[in-house]
C-alpha cells in the first residue's frame, strides 16, 4: 500500500535507525496493519543487530549468499518469479503476522550488491502490494544509487534530524532536489524539550510548512535496542502512566506513527485495535 522511506541529510547523527525500528514498532503492536521494514544499505545495519536475537542474526548470512532477504528477493526478481507472496516468504517475523523483517545483503563486495539497483523498484513494488506500510532505512545523503532510488518511489519520506543547528542549517537551506514535488515530513530525534532549538520554534525560525515530530531521547529504549529487547519494552510501556518516565516518547512516537499512517492515506480509526 504505501512506502516510506527514513532519511536523513547526515550520518550517524539523526538516529534515523533508532526512529524506523520505534516507529515500527508502535504501529506493529497497536494497529492491525502488515507492514515491513528493510534497508538498504550494504553493511549489516542496526535494524539487524537491534531485532535480531543472535540465532537468527547469522541466518543466511553464509557463503550461499541468495537464500534469504533481499539477496533472495533479487534472484528471484531477476528470474522473473518474484511476486508479492515471496516477500513474506524470505522475511523473518519480528511480530507475528504484523511486522517483518528484510534483511540485507550478506554479498562480500558492496559493488555486487548495489546490482540490486535493476530489480529494486520490482522489489519493492511486490512488498508494497502484500503489505499495508513498507518502511525503508536509506542511506544519508544523496549520492548513493539505492538511497536515491527508494527516494524517487516512496509515497513519503521521513526526514530524519536533531536539534544541531549545523544539521539544520544544512537541510533547510539547501534542500535537497528529491524532496522536490515529494510529500515528507520531519522528525527531530533524540529530542530534548528544554533546548532552546524546540520543534516549535525550528518552524517559525525556517519558516518550515511541514509536520514537525519529535522523538524524546529515552535512556529505557536505547538500552532496549542495545540489548535486543525492543518488543519487550513497546509490550511493557504500551499502557504507562502519565508520570512515567517512558510516557512522553511513548506519546511522541504514537503522534509520528498516526502521521506516517495518515501521509499515506492509511484510515487510523480502522486498524486501531481499539477501534478508535
Amino acid at each position: 500500500m504505501g512506502q516510506v522511506a527514513f532519511w536523513s541529510n547526515r550520518h550517524g547523527q539523526t538516529g534515523n535507525t533508532a526512529n524506523m525500528i520505534a516507529v515500527s514498532m508502535l504501529i506493529g503492536i497497536e494497529y492491525l496493519t502488515k507492514i515491513l521494514i528493510s534497508h538498504t544499505h550494504w553493511e549489516m545495519s542496526t535494524l539487524e543487530s537491534t531485532l535480531l536475537k543472535e540465532r537468527k542474526l547469522h541466518y543466511g548470512f553464509n557463503q550461499n549468499y541468495t537464500n534469504i532477504g533481499m539477496d533472495a528477493l533479487e534472484r528471484l526478481a531477476k528470474s522473473n518469479r518474484l511476486d508479492p507472496t515471496n516477500v513474506k516468504d524470505y522475511a523473518i517475523p519480528i511480530l507475528r503476522d504484523r511486522l517483518d523483517l528484510i534483511v540485507g545483503t550478506s554479498k562480500p563486495y558492496e559493488e555486487m550488491y548495489v546490482a540490486v539497483n535493476g530489480v529494486l523498484g520490482s522489489i519493492l513494488n511486490a512488498a508494497k502490494s502484500y503489505y499495508d506500510i513498507s518502511f525503508i532505512d536509506v542511506n544519508s545523503g544523496t549520492k548513493n544509487i539505492l538511497t536515491n532510488s527508494v527516494l524517487s518511489t516512496s509515497d513519503l519520506v521521513v526526514v530524519n534530524l536533531n536539534q544541531n543547528i549545523n544539521v539544520l542549517n544544512e537541510f533547510f537551506n539547501e534542500t535537497p532536489d528529491c524532496l522536490t514535488d515529494k510529500k515528507y515530513l520531519i522528525v527531530l530525534g533524540q529530542y530534548d524539550g528544554h533546548s532552546k532549538y524546540t520543534a516549535a520554534n525550528i518552524q517559525r525560525m525556517f519558516k518550515c510548512e511541514v509536520p514537525i515530530f519529535t522523538i524524546p531521547h529515552s535512556a529505557g529504549f536505547m538500552d532496549a535496542c542495545n540489548d535486543k529487547s525492543v518488543v519487550e519494552f513497546f509490550l511493557r510501556n504500551k499502557n504507562v502512566r502519565t508520570n512515567h518516565d517512558n510516557n512522553l516518547f511513548m506519546v511522541e512516537v504514537r503522534k509520528l506513527a498516526k502521521g506516517i499512517m495518515e501521509a499515506v492515506d492509511i484510515d487510523t480509526r480502522i486498524f486501531s485495535e481499539k477501534g478508535a
